[in-house]
This record gives C-alpha cells, structure tokens and sequence, in this order.
C-alpha cells in the first residue's frame, strides 16, 4: 500500500468525522513518526507491513471515537505541542483564556508566587512558567498518570519554576498562609450522573466530575483561598455554574469578583480577588 492510497482508505473509513483526511493524516504520520508535510512530498512511497497495521490499529481506534490526541499522543495548546495521554484530561481551546487572564493578572499586580490545583497534563501551569521564569510555580493532582503527563511536559519544555506535587488541593503546603499570589484551576465541574457524549468515554472520571452538583470542588477552592489568604482566583467553570458561584462567593468579604466568557460566549470561569 502507498502513502496515497493509505490516506485514500484512511480517509473514507473515518467519513463520519468532519476532518477525516486531516485525522487520517494526522494518524499515518504519527505511525510513521514524521511531520504531516512529509506525507504530500512522499505519496508515492509504499508503506511496509509493520506501518500498515500500526495506521490500520489507530483507524479502527478512532471509528470507535476514541479522541485522536490520545492515539498521537499529542495535543496542541497555546501554539505548543504537549504530550497527553488517558491518565489526563484533554486541553480544551477556552483554557487558553485562562492563561490569559492569568497573564494579565500577575503582571498587573507584580504576582510572584503561584499555585495550582489539579494540574493535570501541565498545560496551564508550564505555559505559564515559560512566559514568566522570574515567578514560581507549585501544582499538586491527586492522580498519579496525571502527574506523568505534566512531569513530562516539564521536562520536554525544561520548565525549572514549577514543582510538582502528589497531593490533594494544597495539602503539600501544611496549611502555611499567605504562602501564595494567585490560585488558578481548571478543576472537574461536571454534575454527577450528567450523560457524556461518547468521546468523553475515554477521558478520566477523576477529572470531569465535581461532585453531586458539580460546582463542590470550586467552592471548596474559594473556601481555601480565603482560609490561606490568598488574594486572587482564576478558576474555569461550568457554563451554568455563575449563579452559584456568585452566590456562594457572599458569604466572603471579597474585593471584586468578575466573570468571564469563552469564545462561544458561555460563561466559562471567574477571577475572585480578596
């Protein structure tokens, strides 16, 4: 079989994905282990065997919708490729308006020292460690895989302001005051017993469900920033978590409290300062 006429199979096998010359694509360069270009320069090539069956595996992997930056083993996220894997929980594009809004509210309030909680693949925290070596980093998950993506990521983007942690919220820091800046997350927040659609199948539970109503860990998050005295939170929510939020942000003597949209216009997180 050629280049060609594997992306040709390839493509018709994956007809009901939206992109499925770009996945087939994508797939048959990850098999090859080269870039997608190399592929258009090569169509003539013939494939051997072992290549074959490995692209033919990922074909069959992804007709049962398995998400595709877990067969690469790669995912894009503020214009960087990080390594991901099933133990974490797949970025998504509005997590970059987190960064952002982390970005600015660092820079805007001489921000030094940050922490976050459920850090995942490493994506928010390493991006931000890259743009601000000057700062300091600390991020803790309670699982295991999911601290094997984000040391890996650390370790390919040779991040060496950030530390991670094993452990539950910010347990590692024996309940120390004012010993951080800013606190973000992007924390499970989906109800419990809510039907995923299929795709989400593969993804960690661990990292999708908050609790029966789905806002208890970012409660829980805002209840900790307050006890630890630490001024700012940037957290990413559900998209009908805003009442809540904002309702159990009274009980707090907050300064300002600011919600924020995604590129969809849903409500998707907040900035809560003390």
């Amino acid at each position: 079989m050629l280049i060609k006429e594997a992306l040709q199979l390839g493509a018709s096998k994956l007809a009901n994905f939206s992109r499925n010359l770009l996945e087939a694509e994508l797939l048959l360069a990850y098999a090859l282990g080269v870039e997608r270009i190399y592929l258009h320069t090569h169509f003539l090539e013939p494939l051997d065997d072992f290549t074959q069956k490995r692209f033919l595996n990922f074909i069959k992997r992804r007709q049962k919708y398995e998400p595709i930056e877990y067969i690469i083993e790669k995912v894009s996220f503020y214009s960087n490729e990080f390594y991901i894997s099933h133990g974490a929980l797949i970025p998504r594009p509005e997590s970059e308006i987190l960064v952002d809004l982390a970005l600015q509210t660092i820079q805007k309030n001489n921000l030094k020292n940050i922490a976050e909680v459920g850090i995942g693949s490493g994506i928010l925290s390493i991006t931000l460690a890259k743009i601000l070596p000057s700062c300091i980093f600390q991020a803790s998950d309670i699982s295991s895989e999911a601290l094997f993506n984000a040391f890996v990521n650390k370790e390919k983007f040779q991040v060496s302001n950030l530390t991670l942690h094993k452990s539950a919220y910010l347990d590692f820091n024996g309940g120390k005051k004012k010993s951080f800046d800013l606190l973000i997350s992007n924390p499970p927040y989906i109800k419990e017993g809510f039907i995923l659609p299929k795709p989400l199948d593969y993804e960690p539970s661990i990292a999708l469900f908050g609790g029966k109503r789905g806002d208890e860990i970012l409660c829980h998050l805002i209840d900790l920033a307050y006890f630890l005295e630490i001024p700012f939170v940037i957290c990413e929510m559900g998209y009908d978590q805003k009442e809540s939020i904002y309702n159990y942000a009274q009980k707090f003597n907050y300064k300002n409290l600011v919600f924020y949209k995604d590129l969809a216009q849903l409500d998707r997180g907040f900035i809560l300062e003390f």
